[in-house]
């Protein structure tokens, strides 16, 4: 399952990527390189036994690739990376819920507005920026909206645009939720619960059996209050800078 979940992501980046225009395909990898170091910068769907690693080195040392490589646990090429100088950054928590019944009834569809223009788009790009305290770019979730695969949403509180998150369908009939965020000032109003259960919400209208979602540490307590069970991580390996 975690091979699943992880696969999912990378072909949600990849995704976002081919409408971004930004998308690289290298020898035994592919990457995410928007302008300005923005969402999503990541090095993936990395084949161990093709990609070398000299070479992607050089390639981030040069700033020609995001510093920032996305893996599944396997711990001989965990080695390798470690040996050429790379430091594990972060450990994700691989997460499923499988869709056996109705959730979340008392959704208010209401208090969402699903992004359908290029306007709610740039509100989605400032609250996801805010929210995660990285560079959103208007440019990338622009052309995301008209993609038949992805759904986007803005969560509103008291007349502003507080909340955001993203649907994807994937090739094999498998949604995830993406991108759930809500801005600081915001936080404790239980606005990003209300989030994922929308976004819970429309992947059953999808007819999806499982739900996938990477979450923090923090994250992966709420989510599985919510019924999500954790089935592996994603871990992020990158080189130190001068």
């Amino acid at each position: 399952m975690n091979k699943k979940i992880i696969e999912h992501l990378f072909e949600f980046w990849n995704e976002i990527g081919l409408n971004g225009g930004f998308l690289i395909t290298g020898t035994g990898f592919n990457s995410t390189v928007p302008s300005e170091n923005a969402w999503p910068s990541k090095i993936f769907n990395v084949n161990p036994e093709v990609i070398t690693i000299k070479d992607l080195q050089q390639n981030i040392r040069s700033k020609k690739l995001p510093n920032s490589l996305a893996i599944y646990e396997k711990e001989s090429f965990e080695k390798r990376l470690t040996s050429y100088g790379f430091n594990l950054t972060s450990t994700l928590k691989a997460m499923a819920l499988t869709t056996n019944k109705n959730f979340y009834d008392n959704v208010r569809e209401s208090d969402f507005i699903m992004v359908s223009s290029e306007s709610e788009a740039e509100h989605f790009a400032q609250v996801a920026s805010m929210s995660f305290e990285y560079p959103v770019k208007a440019s990338t979730i622009i052309p995301l909206y008209k993609t038949p695969s992805l759904k986007l949403f803005i969560g509103k509180y008291q007349d502003s645009f507080v909340s955001c998150g993203m649907v994807y369908l994937d090739k094999n009939g498998v949604s995830g939720i993406h991108m759930i965020g809500t801005k600081a000032d915001y936080r404790g109003l239980g606005l990003g619960k209300k989030m994922t259960q929308l976004l819970v919400h429309e992947a059953l209208k999808n007819q999806s059996k499982k739900i996938y979602l990477v979450a923090s540490k923090a994250g992966e307590r709420i989510y599985t209050k919510m019924g999500f069970k954790t089935y592996g991580v994603l871990k992020s390996y990158a080189l130190p800078m001068d």
